[in-house]
């Protein structure tokens, strides 16, 4: 499905996906092509979380 939704300079949109690099005013996002984007532009929509372990780790006897 191809999106032909016309986008204006200055408009607001949301790019959801991964953060690829984060440097001191830009961020950078993988959106098929990297798009970068200035830093005070991009809010954190959700928190990163570690993944969960399923196993305890073992610690091994001296």
């Amino acid at each position: 499905m191809i999106d032909h939704t016309k986008v204006n300079r200055g408009q607001q949109i949301d790019l959801k996906d991964e953060v690829t690099r984060i440097d001191e005013d830009t961020v950078t996002i993988e959106l098929g092509p990297l798009v970068t984007v200035d830093r005070d532009k991009v809010r954190l929509v959700e928190k990163y979380r570690p993944p969960n372990r399923r196993k305890a780790l073992v610690v091994a006897p001296d």
